[in-house]
């Protein structure tokens, strides 16, 4: 009830959720609350993980909810967490900044390390923000998985999750053989709404990739898991 108060009263800037460390801040306006509504009163990502994950990738982190979701669940597991809009990379810091072990990385996710643009085309606000192709003059660092693996030197990702507004469809469309196989669980929302053919795109390269996969459905959200590693 004191959380429902709070949200009506739009008196977000310290938000604590039992089973949650510390609290968090959401913004007046936005799309903030749909994206806490999604994340933890509709528990779309409340699906069963049969073991405790070491590497998580949160690509379109948005303020970091999922990745603080991550740490109630999985304490000492290490976060990615790719986010291109600096706004919401600012306030993602500022809510993950207790837990350690969630890296910041402000760029879109990318077949290929690249220059990106911003747009809200769909004018869903900052949870829907998306990418277009740049040049070397825009701001958007475009940064590819490989990048990432290479970066924090990683060797499997144990979750991968995916929300990147219609930028699916070119992440999964080349480049996908080398990270993709050595995934173990992706998490991912389809925009097929906004671009159609993300879904065939996606699936299409992870039956090149897994022999043997279980599929589902949370929510929004199509999980695909690779029962060969």
């Amino acid at each position: 009830m004191k959380i429902y108060v709070q949200l009506k009263c739009n008196r977000l800037n310290s938000i604590q959720l039992p089973g949650i460390l510390f609290p968090f801040s959401l913004r007046k306006n936005t799309s903030d609350k749909a994206v806490f509504d999604q994340v933890f009163i509709q528990a779309e990502y409340a699906f069963e993980i049969s073991f405790t994950p070491k590497i998580i990738i949160d690509a379109g982190a948005n303020i970091g909810l999922f990745s603080i979701l991550m740490k109630k669940k999985f304490p000492d597991v290490t976060i990615i967490a790719v986010e291109p809009d600096v706004e919401n990379m600012e306030l993602l810091k500022y809510n993950c900044a207790s837990y350690p072990g969630i890296n910041p990385v402000l760029a879109g996710l990318c077949s290929k390390d690249c220059r990106l643009k911003l747009n809200d085309e769909v004018e869903r606000g900052k949870s829907g923000i998306m990418l277009t192709p740049g040049n070397e003059r825009d701001s958007i660092t475009g940064i590819s998985i490989d990048s990432i693996l290479a970066n924090f030197n990683i060797r499997k990702i144990d979750i991968l999750k995916i929300d990147i507004e219609c930028s699916e469809k070119e992440l999964f469309c080349r480049n996908y053989e080398t990270w993709l196989p050595k995934t173990k669980i992706i998490i991912i929302e389809l925009h097929d709404w906004i671009s159609p053919g993300c879904a065939e795109v996606f699936f299409k390269a992870v039956q090149k990739s897994f022999k043997n996969f279980r599929y589902s459905i949370c929510g929004e959200n199509t999980i695909i898991e690779n029962l060969d590693i």
